[in-house]
């Protein structure tokens, strides 16, 4: 990959997103085996519009931590770009075991949401995008072999391997229990525990998202903090090189940790995330 940007985010002063309550609709979709829960944002519009397809990080929900895809489909709401906003199986108001969590189970349901935006009277079906954060990522980089529609993607804090990559710790720690017991219980300080499936270790082995990258030549902006302890941010460059993206930007926000300082209250590294993934999906799509 030739020409892309790499840019390190100092802390400064950014432009406040509109956080006014936006008009949400809730559904469930039905991928055959289990309901899928989502939240559409559509803006008024006399013309159809680019839609958005936001996929959440591991143990985490479809409003995502500290309201982050919140409250950025009410900012690409009001600069007239819908989204679509999905739980994985086992998360949110998902009501079935995180058992059925694999990569093949969130990137079919994680379609199914971009089918639902696809045929959507409203938007226009040519200006199509997906934002992943970390594990969502991942699916990202897999609904994207799949789905010659994406025209843009934005990744946060994004894994960027294939194989076990970043997951090395969690196979390090529990792969052979859910060999003998068939799933794993991973405890969290911040939620109730999870039961990984041996199928969803098997499937990350398999894994070859990073190498099916260099299919897309769409727009793709990868941002990372500079203080991430969970994905390396080398992970967003690793990302953009692999891929025939353009146009391509890496942006590492100093001081940023893998969730963007989102639950410190004097911190702002999340408004300087939410502000250039608006402005990169009005740019692109």
């Amino acid at each position: 990959m030739l020409g892309f940007r790499v840019c390190v985010l100092w802390l400064c002063s950014v432009c406040l997103l509109n956080q006014a309550n936006a008009a949400e609709v809730t559904l469930s979709l039905d991928n055959g085996q289990y309901k899928v829960p989502a939240i559409v944002n559509v803006p008024v519009s006399p013309a159809p519009v680019p839609a958005v397809v936001l996929l959440h990080g591991t143990a985490s929900h479809k409003d995502e931590v500290g309201n982050l895809y919140k409250r950025l489909a009410a900012a690409l709401e009001s600069a007239g770009i819908a989204s679509i906003r999905i739980d994985f199986a086992g998360t949110g108001d998902s009501t079935v075991s995180y058992r059925q969590y694999t990569l093949n189970n969130a990137v079919r349901d994680a379609r199914l949401a971009l089918n639902y935006m696809l045929n959507h009277a409203s938007v226009d079906a040519s200006r199509i995008g997906v934002v992943g954060f970390s594990q969502g990522g991942l699916i990202a980089q897999l609904l994207i072999a799949r789905s010659p529609e994406i025209q843009s993607f934005v990744a946060w804090s994004s894994v960027a391997d294939d194989g076990i990559g970043s997951f090395e710790p969690l196979f390090e720690a529990h792969y052979e229990t859910a060999k003998q017991n068939g799933f794993v219980t991973q405890q969290y300080s911040w939620r109730a525990p999870l039961d990984f499936s041996v199928e969803w270790f098997e499937q990350i082995k398999q894994q070859r998202s990073l190498s099916d990258m260099a299919n897309y030549d769409g727009a793709l902006l990868a941002i990372a903090g500079s203080a991430d302890q969970v994905v390396n941010p080398q992970a967003a460059i690793r990302l953009i090189e692999a891929s025939n993206a353009h146009p391509a930007q890496a942006v590492i926000i100093k001081d940023a940790s893998h969730i963007f300082n989102v639950l410190n209250n004097t911190a702002s590294q999340d408004e300087q995330l939410l502000e250039l993934t608006r402005r990169w999906l009005l740019q692109t799509l």
